[in-house]
């Protein structure tokens, strides 16, 4: 399983991060997980306006981390 997980920070404290995985989103190939990446921010940068995507990562069959 390949699983795309985005770190964002608030804007104005960088040291305050968040990561998202989206459960649902699974892909098959880490080309597709690259090519998925930048739409999936833009997304949720669109609806949590404070926050910037401080990094991104495709895993494969690795448990979750936690952000810096």
């Amino acid at each position: 399983m390949i699983v795309l997980v985005l770190v964002f920070c608030l804007s104005d404290t960088h040291d305050r991060c968040t990561e998202k995985r989206d459960a649902f989103a699974e892909f098959s190939s880490p080309l597709q997980c690259t090519m998925s990446a930048q739409g999936r921010a833009q997304e949720y940068l669109a609806s949590h306006p404070r926050y910037m995507l401080a990094r991104w990562r495709c895993e494969i069959d690795k448990p979750q981390e936690r952000p810096a």
